[in-house]
């Protein structure tokens, strides 16, 4: 259910971190939409292009952390790529919640004065 008063940045922020409960933390300020449309044209399209135009290949979850374990593996820069692209997902999910976080108190807060 969206928020009815003032957000926790903080607790905001830590759901950002988290799959899953960052699509409930925008959600939770009514920007659930934007957030998807954001993520899925700025980090998943991309991701999916330049991986399949470097790399030939999609590479799976396991097989990134098991690349990642032999640096002799022939998935390895691919491993070192996809976790890098998924930490700038995190990155940019935080900042974004912070920030609509951030604009839903100070609405709310106008809005009462």
């Amino acid at each position: 259910m969206p928020a009815m008063g003032h957000v926790n940045i903080t607790k905001q922020s830590i759901y950002a971190a988290i799959p899953i409960l960052d699509m409930y933390s925008a959600y939770h300020i009514k920007k659930l939409r934007l957030y998807l449309a954001i993520m899925v044209l700025v980090i998943v399209v991309p991701q999916s292009a330049i991986e399949i135009v470097l790399f030939d290949n999609m590479i799976m979850i396991d097989e990134v952390f098991a690349a990642l374990l032999d640096q002799k593996s022939e998935h390895y820069t691919q491993g070192v790529y996809v976790v890098l692209w998924m930490a700038a997902g995190i990155i940019l999910s935080i900042y974004l919640i912070r920030r609509w976080s951030t604009q839903w108190n100070y609405n709310l807060h106008a809005y009462r004065e």
